[in-house]
């Protein structure tokens, strides 16, 4: 299986950080100009972002891509896959939180893939890598 891992530390305590990547709208900051509209809510009022929410991804009208989050512990680990896509056969996105101090976390992303056409793998998770670390960049300095 195709992998990749980004790391970043965030100078903020971890339930700040959890809530802050556990909400959809956030990627529309941190992947733009890629939008993220959620369109299936959780079961949890409190939190429709969250298990078995889906969201869809694209630009402007066009959003292809669907993820549905499928285990979310909070201020442990968000995991999510893509769903209904003819072009991907496995994409597994995991973000782990791991609090440093009571003032900082640090933040484990990782995606697996496998693409119907394999030589394609190395290509998508090169171009997901550099879109993780620039995003959670601008992110880290939001909190």
């Amino acid at each position: 299986m195709n992998s990749i891992q980004v790391k970043k530390k965030f100078e903020a305590p971890i339930q700040q950080v959890f809530d802050l990547l556990a909400k959809h709208a956030t990627y529309n900051v941190a992947f733009a100009p890629i939008q993220v509209e959620r369109i299936i809510d959780s079961n949890d009022s409190q939190r429709p972002d969250g298990l078995g929410s889906v969201r869809r991804m694209g630009i402007g009208p066009v959003k292809p891509l669907r993820e549905k989050i499928t285990l979310m512990q909070e201020n442990q680990r968000i995991e999510y896959k893509i769903i209904q896509n003819p072009l991907i056969k496995h994409h597994l996105g995991i973000i782990e939180f791991e609090a440093l101090t009571p003032d900082s976390t640090l933040v484990t992303y990782t995606i697996e893939l496998q693409a119907r056409v394999p030589f394609v793998n190395k290509l998508i998770l090169a171009q997901l890598k550099s879109a993780i670390k620039l995003g959670f960049s601008k992110l880290a300095k939001s909190v």
